[in-house]
């Protein structure tokens, strides 16, 4: 009975699975695990199987991350036992717009940053944490003061903390004489690192989310 209430947990909440949630300009959300992506499109593993999204149908990827000792139990047989159905031949989405060469030229020319592959976790000795990853510009334009805003889950009651960390990119200076290294050019990339403190607490998961501005 458990083991059964457990895999009826696993369909309701794929995040006892699958950690990534993509948000779709259609309003749409996907749960799964990123398989496989460039800077045109995303392969994920689904609990249905597994689907090719494109790159720019994605208006944001959540990183929903649940530390080890307060993830739910699900049985070891399930998770060994559970594998997704084989990769069927999919088209590639597609979706409709009442001004299709007004969404293309608006994309080609704005700025789009994306993480390219996970974020990283190390801990030490002390009972720091480093995170660390890389976002690219995938966008048509200069992105400015990159940013990746981390919201930390304290607590179950809805408690959350936010912590920001600015990429390392190219210099740029602006008209108001402002100099900044967090600029990234159309097809560059930038890591960022993010350092949580021991005395930051403990925290049973976090997600992220990259913004920046645009100027002239």
């Amino acid at each position: 009975m458990d083991d059964l209430k457990a895999l009826s947990k696993m369909w309701i909440n794929p995040l006892t699975i699958y950690s990534k949630e993509v948000i779709l300009k259609n309003g749409s959300t996907v749960f799964g695990k990123i398989v496989y992506q460039d800077d045109k499109s995303l392969k994920l593993e689904t609990l249905v199987g597994y689907l090719i999204i494109k790159r720019d149908q994605v208006v944001r990827i959540i990183d929903n991350v649940v530390t080890e000792d307060q993830q739910e139990y699900i049985p070891e047989q399930i998770r060994e036992s559970y594998s997704p159905p084989p990769m069927p031949q999919l088209t590639v989405p597609r979706y409709t717009s009442p001004s299709v060469s007004a969404r293309e030229a608006g994309q080609k020319f704005s700025a789009n940053c994306v993480l390219m592959g996970n974020i990283a976790e190390k801990k030490d000795t002390q009972g720091n944490i480093l995170f660390n990853g890389e976002i690219k510009n995938i966008g048509g334009r200069r992105a400015d003061f990159v940013k990746v805003d981390f919201v930390f889950r304290k607590n179950w009651s809805g408690e959350t903390r936010t912590l920001t960390t600015f990429i390392k990119g190219s210099y740029n200076t602006f008209d108001s004489g402002i100099v900044s290294d967090a600029s990234l050019l159309p097809g560059a990339m930038g890591q960022f690192d993010l350092y949580v403190p021991q005395d930051f607490g403990s925290f049973i998961g976090y997600s992220y989310v990259i913004d920046w501005e645009e100027y002239q």
